[in-house]
């Protein structure tokens, strides 16, 4: 909406849990995602382990399950986050008064901050690869999807993780960035990368990502009832 001059602004996962949490019912959706995302984890974290899609030992196929594993870390610290707003206040102390901003302004800080941000890289590497592979294929019952929807199902699904890639990518960029300068790991985030992506880029680059996220939400609602899950 922002970048089409439509009003909106731009949100990370953060911003978006303390709008939410303004609103009346905010607060029980964003206890009901905690939960969802905690489920989420023990699924990511168990195909990083067991291996039950067959991804094996080659170098692409572990690092497709480190990839698995570390995205659970994320998203059971982002329901964590979630449930710390629901319970509090719902003021996220600043990133540079808390813990964390003062260990990594040490010198094993930073060699920390630029491994996280080698490992985003890689991430976004990997959203490439599935988007340009068609791998992400594998996990779609694809002769359960009607015939006339199964070009748009593949093509959702490349934009939108070719959408992902690129937003992750520059996060990393700038989480790098910070790691040589000020070491400010909340200005390399989602939000700060659609804001890089604005200002370097312009408005119609954003709108066409932003676009991506919204056609990736298709793309994964899609994947979640035609699923494919062999155990």
């Amino acid at each position: 909406m922002e970048a089409f001059g439509l009003g909106g602004f731009k949100a990370g996962s953060f911003t978006i849990m303390n709008v939410l949490a303004g609103h009346s019912w905010g607060k029980a959706i964003l206890f009901l995602w905690a939960a969802g995302l905690f489920g989420y984890v023990f699924w990511r974290i168990y195909e990083s382990i067991i291996d039950h899609e067959g991804y094996g030992t080659t170098i692409l196929g572990l690092g497709q399950r480190i990839g698995f594993g570390f995205g659970g870390v994320v998203y059971g610290f982002l329901a964590f986050k979630a449930l710390q707003i629901v319970f509090n206040s719902g003021d996220d102390s600043s990133y540079s008064t808390s813990k964390i901003q003062e260990f990594i302004h040490t010198d094993l800080g930073m060699l920390l901050v630029i491994g996280v941000s080698l490992g985003m890289m890689g991430g976004a590497l990997n959203e490439f690869y599935i988007a340009f592979s068609g791998i992400f294929k594998k996990t779609i019952a694809l002769d359960e999807v009607p015939s006339k929807y199964k070009n748009a199902v593949m093509s959702f699904g490349k934009f939108g993780y070719a959408c992902r890639g690129f937003t992750l990518g520059i996060a990393a960029y700038l989480l790098l960035q910070s790691a040589f300068t000020t070491r400010d790991i909340s200005s390399a985030d989602k939000e700060a990368a659609f804001s890089f992506m604005q200002y370097n880029f312009g408005n119609f680059i954003l709108g066409l990502i932003a676009l991506g996220f919204i056609i990736y939400s298709f793309y994964v609602f899609v994947e979640t009832y035609y699923r494919k899950i062999d155990m």
